[in-house]
C-alpha cells in the first residue's frame, strides 16, 4: 500500500492533541514533538503497527508494560542484518509521548545540555539546539532541519486542520462537586465558569457535579452559582489548576445558597398523627426502659437543641419516636432519647447473638453475586447519605419557627459502599490498570505522575481521600497511609466510630488506612471497608485486630455524636487483613 500525502496529514492531526497535552504538562515545545516525530518516522510511515510507539522505542528489561516482537533490520559492524526484537506497546499515543519525555528527563546528558532550562523549554529552536548539543543525532544540521520540517507547508496545513478539530476529548478535566452549607449536593443548578476571560454556563447534574476541560495554558477558573430563590449569583472559591496539569476532583461549598424545603401544608394532619393522646410526665412513661430516657419538650426547644443536649443525632431521636417528614414537634410532647454512652459500653449495641443471626450466611470469599451481603451493608450505610430535613417547632414566643438540618452520619461511607459493589480491584499482570483506581489518585495530587498512572501503586489512602472529597469533606491530599495519623481530629477517646479512618501499623512494618464499619462483640476486632485490601487488592470489607490500629480520625468539620460510636458485630467478605494483602 502506498503511503499518501493525506496519510502524512492524518498522522500529524492525530499527534497534535497528545503533543499539546504533554507540552502543557511539562512546559516542553509541542512543535518540537511534531517535528521530531515527522522526521524520524517519515511522517508516520515507519511506525510499528498496533503499538502507538511513535518513536519505535524497544522494550528493554526496565519496561514493565506490554511488548510486541518485530523483525527489524539493524546496522552491526557496518552490515545490515535482520533481528527479532521486542518493542514497547502503549495504550494510547499520549502514553507514548509521555514515556518519551520521561526518557529524556531520566538521561542526565540532556539536562546538562540545557534542554530543560527555563529559557529553553517551549522554544522549538532552542530545544532542537540542546538536543544536538547532547548528541541526540550525528547530523550537524539536525536542529536546523527540525525547524525546516515544522515551517514546511505539510506541517502547517496539518496543524491548522488539527486546531480546527479541537482537542476536547483528550484534555484533562476538573470534576467540581458543588454542595450547600449542609454538604448536600446542589442538583440542576446553573453555574457560570470563567477562564482566561471567557465565560460559559453549565448545569450541575443530580450529584451536584460539573465537568470542565482544561485547555493548554489554563488559568484559574472562577465559578458562580445562581440562587433561584434570591435571584442572584453567588461566588464560589476559584478553582486552582494543578501543576503539572492533570485531571482532578474538587469539592466546593456554597454556604449561603438558599435551600428549597418542604412546606407546612400537612402540619395539622402530621401533628394529629404524631401527638400522643395523653402526654405523660417525663420519666413516668410506660415506654421508658433502661435503653431510653424521656424528655418533655419545653417552649423554645428545637430538635437541634435537644440533639446537642444529649449528644445524639437528631435523626436517631426522630427515628426512635417515629417522627417523619415534615418533622413537627411541639411543647409538652414527650420524646424517647436513646441512651448512648459515647461508645464506651459495647453492651449498648445489638446483642452479638442477634448480630450473628442477622449476618448468618453473609460471609463469602468474594462479593460477586451475594445480594444479601450487599443488601446488609447497603442498609447499614443508607443513613450515610446527606439528606436535608425541615424541622418545625414553636419558639419561646410560641411562634412557628423552622430549622433546616441535615443528616450526615459518615456520608463518605455511602460512596465507599458503592465502589465495593462495583467490584473495583487491581488488574493482574501487565494489562491496563483499572481506570477506577486511577480515578482515586485524582484525590491525591501530591502523588507523582508515574505512580498515579498504575493500579500497582498502593491506593488505600487515595481511596479514603476520594470518598471523603465526594462527600464534601477535606482529605489530606496524600497517597501515604501514615499521613492520616495527623489528619483531621481524633475520635472521642480514640475509639472506633462508624466511618472513622483507621490508621493501621502492621507488626512486620508498613501502614494501611481504611474506614471503620463495625466492631466485634468482644471489642477486639474492627470490621472495615476500604481500598487495596482483601485477596485481590480490591475495595472490600475486611477485619483487623484493634491492637494494630494506631489512630482513629474524623474530618475536622464532621459533627460526630455519641451514636456514631455504637457499632454492630458484622462480618467481612474476605480474610483477615495483613501487610501483604494491602501492599
Amino acid at each position: 500500500m502506498t503511503y499518501e500525502y493525506e496519510d502524512k496529514l492524518e498522522f500529524i492531526k492525530n499527534l497534535y492533541c497528545p503533543a499539546r497535552v504533554v507540552a502543557d504538562e511539562t512546559g516542553a515545545s509541542w512543535e518540537l514533538i511534531l517535528s521530531q516525530a515527522a522526521q524520524e518516522t517519515l511522517w508516520g510511515e515507519k511506525i510499528l503497527p498496533g503499538t502507538n510507539n511513535i518513536f519505535n522505542i524497544k522494550a528493554d528489561p526496565s519496561w514493565e508494560g506490554e511488548s510486541k516482537m518485530f523483525n527489524v533490520h539493524e546496522i552491526v559492524n557496518g552490515s545490515k542484518i535482520w533481528v527479532d526484537a521486542p518493542f514497547r506497546v502503549y495504550p494510547t499515543i499520549l502514553d507514548s509521548l509521555r514515556d518519551r519525555m520521561a526518557f529524556l528527563k531520566d538521561n542526565p546528558r540532556y539536562g546538562k545540555a540545557g534542554l530543560f532550562d527555563a529559557d529553553t523549554k517551549g522554544n522549538l529552536e532552542k530545544e532542537a539546539a540542546a538536543l544536538q548539543k547532547a548528541g541526540y543525532a550525528t547530523d550537524p544540521n539536525y536542529a536546523t532541519s527540525l525547524k525546516t520540517v515544522f515551517d514546511g507547508k505539510t506541517m502547517q496545513r496539518a496543524v491548522k486542520e488539527a486546531q480546527k478539530q479541537g482537542c476536547g476529548p483528550i484534555l484533562p478535566v476538573i470534576e467540581v462537586i458543588v454542595l450547600d452549607g449542609a454538604k448536600v449536593p446542589i442538583a440542576k443548578a446553573k453555574v457560570s465558569a470563567t477562564q482566561n476571560g471567557k465565560s460559559a454556563e453549565i448545569a450541575t447534574d443530580a450529584a451536584g457535579r460539573i465537568i470542565i476541560r482544561i485547555t493548554p495554558n489554563s488559568g484559574d477558573i472562577q465559578l458562580k452559582i445562581f440562587d433561584a430563590v434570591k435571584n442572584s449569583w453567588i461566588d464560589l472559591d476559584p478553582v486552582k489548576i494543578p501543576s503539572p496539569i492533570k485531571s482532578t476532583t474538587i469539592t466546593l461549598i456554597s454556604p449561603t445558597f438558599t435551600v428549597q424545603t418542604s412546606t407546612r401544608t400537612h402540619e395539622k394532619v402530621a401533628a394529629k398523627a404524631e401527638t400522643p393522646k395523653k402526654i405523660p410526665e417525663a420519666g413516668k412513661s410506660k415506654d421508658a426502659s433502661k435503653s431510653f430516657e424521656m424528655h418533655t419538650i419545653e417552649k423554645g426547644e428545637s430538635l437541634s437543641s435537644i440533639s446537642k443536649k444529649y449528644s445524639v443525632r437528631y435523626k436517631t431521636i426522630a427515628d426512635a419516636n417515629n417522627i417523619a417528614s415534615p418533622y413537627i414537634i411541639r411543647p409538652g410532647q414527650v420524646l424517647k432519647i436513646p441512651k448512648i454512652d459515647g461508645g464506651q459500653n459495647h453492651a449498648n449495641q445489638a446483642s452479638p447473638a442477634a448480630a450473628s443471626k442477622a449476618n448468618e450466611g453473609s460471609h463469602q470469599s468474594d462479593a460477586s453475586g451475594n445480594g444479601d451481603y450487599m443488601a446488609m451493608f447497603g442498609k447499614m450505610f443508607s443513613d450515610s447519605q446527606n439528606y436535608l430535613h425541615t424541622i418545625f417547632y414553636r419558639n419561646e414566643k410560641n411562634n412557628p419557627q423552622t430549622d433546616v438540618m441535615h443528616s450526615s452520619k459518615a456520608p463518605w461511607m455511602k460512596f465507599a459502599q458503592e465502589e465495593f459493589e462495583k467490584g473495583v480491584k487491581r488488574h493482574v499482570g501487565k494489562g491496563p490498570s483499572d481506570p477506577r483506581i486511577l480515578e482515586y489518585f485524582k484525590a491525591t495530587p501530591t502523588l507523582d505522575k508515574a505512580s498515579a498512572a498504575t493500579d500497582k501503586t498502593p491506593y488505600c489512602a487515595a481511596f479514603a481521600n476520594w470518598c471523603l472529597v465526594k462527600a464534601g469533606f477535606k482529605g489530606d491530599n496524600s497517597a501515604l497511609a501514615v499521613s492520616f495519623a495527623k489528619w483531621g481530629r481524633p475520635t472521642k477517646g480514640n475509639k472506633p466510630g462508624l466511618g472513622a479512618v483507621a490508621v493501621i501499623k502492621f507488626p512486620e512494618g508498613g501502614h494501611h488506612v481504611t474506614f471503620v464499619a463495625g466492631l466485634s462483640a468482644n471489642g477486639k476486632m474492627i470490621a472495615t471497608l476500604g481500598g487495596n485490601q482483601g485477596k485481590g487488592h480490591e475495595v472490600s470489607h475486611s477485619h483487623v485486630t484493634t491492637a494494630w490500629v494506631v489512630a482513629y480520625r474524623y474530618p475536622s468539620d464532621y459533627p460526630d455524636h455519641d451514636d456514631d460510636y455504637v457499632l454492630t458485630d458484622v462480618k467481612g467478605d474476605h480474610a483477615t487483613m495483613s501487610a501483604k494483602s494491602t501492599h
